[in-house]
């Protein structure tokens, strides 16, 4: 009788953390996550880098910063290594329902107020680079990550 005892209080033992680790992290649901865009292509050193960097500091990072979609936006350019006409655009979203709306207004309202009079310098300069970041970023790929918030370091 004392070996079925212990036998049934050595079960227990083993067996019971397992059952409520296996209650609590139903409870808690999934862990939460961010989605990830990266939208990469190849860019030369030179002088149409520096006409795509000026596009995408001008006219893509500001339509960015007003996306109410849109948490974080970086762009990355290869620093090290053996091929450094990489650029890089990265963009952190809440959920897969925030890639996927549009930021309708606040982008429309930023566009029709920065966007150059037709006739002027200014707007020939900004339709060279825009002319210039598609030459290359039409080659683009693009990627999409889920990243678990619990796994990050703040």
């Amino acid at each position: 009788m004392k070996k079925w005892i212990l036998g049934l209080a050595v079960a227990g033992y083993l067996f019971a953390p397992q059952f409520v680790v296996a209650q609590d992290g139903d409870d808690d649901g999934p862990p939460p996550t961010v989605m990830v865009t990266m939208s990469s292509f190849k860019v030369p050193l030179g002088e149409d880098r520096g006409k795509v960097l000026q596009w995408i500091e001008r006219w893509v990072a500001p339509q960015e910063r007003n996306n109410p979609n849109v948490a974080a936006f970086y762009v990355l350019q290869h620093y090290w290594g053996s091929d450094s006409r990489d650029v890089v655009m990265v963009r952190v979203y809440e959920d897969w329902a925030s890639i996927e709306a549009p930021c309708g207004e606040p982008c429309s309202t930023w566009a029709e107020a920065n966007w150059p009079e037709e006739g002027t310098p200014e707007r020939e300069e900004m339709i060279d680079l825009r002319r210039t970041f598609f030459k290359y970023n039409g080659r683009h790929s693009d990627e999409i990550y889920s990243s678990r918030l619990d796994l990050a370091k703040d």
